[in-house]
Parts: structure tokens; C-alpha cells; sequence
């Protein structure tokens, strides 16, 4: 068959799913006996789902995700103090759209950074933008763009994310500067938008995390008060796991 006009029209125009759409009907015996809104809308809907996957990538890959993780792999049979009902409540993702926040913490092992990436990704499915750093990169990344002159535009690019997700909390003590840094960064997201803290220390630990008291109470007035908290506990999953022989989960890291 040689290619239809529309269709040609359609590639032109960008309306790739439209065209796939139109190409697939016309090769269909008795297409004809289809009702016109019908031809229709299956192609409106093949465009829409064509764009809604191209930016869902672009969230995902703009996110830079430590793991590739989903809730449905969240193993629960670890016993680890993880509450299914409160992680049905967070993928619901009532908690961005009410501007709260989650905090994760428990030993190395247990799993913090893949639930934080798990969270993030269900986020980017529900059309939320998202952003991964390690704290100590993204308190570096505030230096750097100091020294070129580019902070006000990082700090911006940081605010208009739905989600922020901040791993490894309290690894290395923060410096007054660094602190300045952080509570200008959770000022701006405060009330507006959300964070994702994990962190090896328990929350009542991390003013020993900080150099400055009177800025450690800023942020963590900032961050702790509306926050979800999930509080793990247990060995590292990777010894339950040589323990007992079980197949290797991808969840199986800090």
C-alpha cells in the first residue's frame, strides 16, 4: 500500500502515535465498518499514551535515581519494622500533593535508599518531578555553583521540584556553611514542595550531625515536623538473605 496522505500529514505534524494508529486501522479488513468517533479516539489515545511514556523517561531520567526501584518490590517479609499500610498510604502520593515530607532511617542494609527511590519513582509515574542527590554531592553541587555564579539558579531549579530526595543524612558532619546552604534549600521547598531524608542516624541524632545548634533546630524545623517517618530496623538484608539462601532481591542495599 503506498502511504497515505494523512499519514504523511500526521509525521509531519509530530502526531507519530496518530499516524501508527491510522497505519495499523487501514491494515485491517472491514476497518470501514468502524465507527468513525471510534477510529478516532483509538488514535487520539495511541498519541496520548505515546507522549505521557516520552515524558514519563524524561522525568526518570531527569530524577538520576540511585536504584532502579518499585514498590512492588518492596520485600515485606523481612522482618524489618516496615508498615505495609503506611507505604499503601505513600504510593498513593497524597503525601506530595498535602506538601509533607518522608524520613527513612535504621542501619546500613536495611533497604532505606531503595524505599526513598521507590517512593521517587512512583512519584515520577504520577507525573511529579523528581531529583536523587546524596547530601554531601548536593551540598557540593551548591558550592561549585556558587563559584561559577550559577546559585540562584540552581537554588531555583532545586524549589520547583515536586520531590527532593536527600540520601545518606548525617554520614559526614555538616559545617555552618553547608548548613546554610541546606536550610536555604529546605526554606525554599517549605510548605511548597517535598523531601525524601534517609539517614543511618536516628532523627533525635542528627543535631550531632551539624556544627551549628541554632541552624540544626532551622532545618530540622523545616524537614521533621510534617514528615512520615519510617523507622527500620534489623540486619543488613543482604546477611538475611546468605543466611537463609534466598534468590538475591533487587532491594538489597542501604
Amino acid at each position: 500500500m503506498l502511504t497515505h496522505p494523512t499519514i504523511e500529514q500526521l509525521e509531519k505534524l509530530r502526531f507519530y502515535g496518530m499516524a501508527d494508529a491510522l497505519r495499523d486501522q487501514l491494515n485491517h479488513p472491514g476497518i470501514e465498518q468502524v465507527a468513525f468517533m471510534d477510529r478516532l479516539g483509538e488514535m487520539v489515545d495511541r498519541e496520548a499514551n505515546r507522549r505521557e511514556s516520552i515524558r514519563l523517561k524524561l522525568r526518570l531520567r531527569r530524577a538520576r535515581l540511585r536504584q532502579q526501584a518499585c514498590m512492588q518490590d518492596i520485600d515485606y517479609r523481612m522482618h524489618r519494622g516496615l508498615d505495609r499500610r503506611l507505604m499503601l498510604y505513600l504510593a498513593g502520593c497524597d503525601w506530595i500533593r498535602q506538601k509533607q515530607n518522608v524520613i527513612i532511617t535504621g542501619p546500613t542494609g536495611v533497604g532505606k535508599s531503595y524505599i526513598a527511590c521507590a517512593l521517587a519513582h512512583t512519584a515520577c509515574l504520577k507525573g511529579f518531578k523528581v531529583r536523587y542527590f546524596r547530601l554531601h554531592r548536593m551540598l557540593e553541587d551548591v558550592a561549585l555553583a556558587r563559584a561559577e555564579g550559577r546559585l540562584l539558579k540552581l537554588l531555583r531549579t532545586l524549589s520547583r521540584l515536586s520531590v527532593l530526595v536527600v540520601d545518606d543524612w548525617g554520614l559526614k558532619k555538616l559545617t555552618s556553611a553547608q548548613q546554610d546552604d541546606l536550610l536555604e534549600i529546605l526554606d525554599d521547598r517549605h510548605q511548597v514542595s517535598s523531601t525524601i531524608a534517609t539517614s543511618q542516624l536516628p532523627v533525635e541524632r542528627w543535631h550531632q550531625a551539624m556544627e551549628n545548634p541554632t541552624l540544626a533546630d532551622a532545618i530540622l524545623d523545616r524537614l521533621v515536623h510534617n514528615a512520615h517517618r519510617i523507622q527500620l530496623t534489623g540486619d543488613s538484608m543482604r546477611k538475611q538473605m546468605a543466611n537463609v539462601h534466598m534468590p538475591e532481591n533487587p532491594e538489597d542495599s542501604s
